[in-house]
């Protein structure tokens, strides 16, 4: 019985991943930067070389310039300026770094107007994220970024698809995720979650963070896992103030009402929240 449940469930991941390649037919879903497939055969190494790492990172100049602002922004909070790579291989450790290459690669992955101006909203929502890690327990302020800024992978790849509307789409997301979801699902065929499994998995990023893509509008009471539980809440918290800042005074019951559920789960206090509020204004 709990074999036929197994592969039930996998038949309809499966039927969902096609439908959600069909959504985006036509577009190529960008390849894994060889600069993180390079890293992950010298971390994967017994005894990985700073230096190496050093070495692989500042072959891309770009990316070696972005890597250096995310490591010095505030969502980051380094204790001392960071000024070089080396520096921050040291500093960071070589799989946190690792963490910020990925988010610096995502954030320059296409130059289209609809399409930054989600990976802008996304980079409003890593930092509320980074800042409201500090709150949540087994949760690093890189991987909390990580997942801030690619939760929302799959609506990069709508959006270039369908350039002239997806807006629109995104906006409803942003204040009824509910019907936004069931709006991507007439336009499309599918929903940014599907699509943004199919980034992460070509992108071979870790099982938490493609569950964390695929569950994060999710009810909490549906998540057994508690890390997962507690960074889907994370999510909503960040998402909720980004959007509240956005949007104004327009905010939703829906939306209101899974941000008092979410922190309640992370017991988190108005005070704490008002704090990200203000440093997210403050930041830029």
């Amino acid at each position: 019985m709990v074999r036929k449940v197994q592969i039930s469930a996998e038949n309809f991941m499966q039927e969902k991943l096609r439908a959600a390649l069909k959504a985006i037919q036509g577009v190529k879903i960008p390849d894994l930067p060889k600069e993180i497939m390079e890293l992950d055969q010298a971390l994967g190494s017994r005894f990985p070389n700073n230096q190496h790492i050093t070495e692989i990172i500042e072959s891309n100049t770009k990316l070696s310039g972005e890597v250096l602002r995310i490591v010095n922004s505030p969502a980051m909070k380094a204790k001392t300026p960071i000024n070089s790579i080396r520096k921050a291989v040291d500093t960071l450790g070589s799989n946190n770094l690792k963490n910020l290459v990925l988010s610096a690669c995502l954030q320059n992955l296409s130059k289209t107007p609809p399409v930054v101006d989600i990976i802008e909203h996304s980079k409003d929502v890593a930092y509320c994220c980074a800042e409201l890690s500090e709150v949540v327990h087994d949760v690093s302020r890189d991987e909390a970024y990580l997942a801030g800024l690619f939760h929302n992978g799959g609506c990069l790849m709508l959006a270039t698809k369908d350039p002239n509307n997806y807006l629109k789409v995104f906006s409803k997301l942003n204040t009824n995720a509910q019907q936004g979801v069931e709006r991507e699902q007439e336009l499309y065929g599918s929903n940014h979650m599907f699509v943004g499994i199919l980034l992460g998995q070509k992108w071979k990023l870790p099982v938490n963070l493609l569950n964390i893509i695929m569950k994060h509008h999710s009810p909490l009471s549906s998540l057994q896992n508690d890390k997962l539980r507690s960074m889907v809440a994370m999510m909503t918290l960040a998402n909720f103030i980004v959007n509240e800042v956005a949007y104004g005074a327009y905010i939703t019951e829906q939306a209101q009402n899974e941000f008092n559920e979410a922190q309640a789960e992370l017991m988190i206090s108005s005070a704490q929240i008002n704090l990200v509020r203000n440093a997210l204004l403050s930041s830029g």
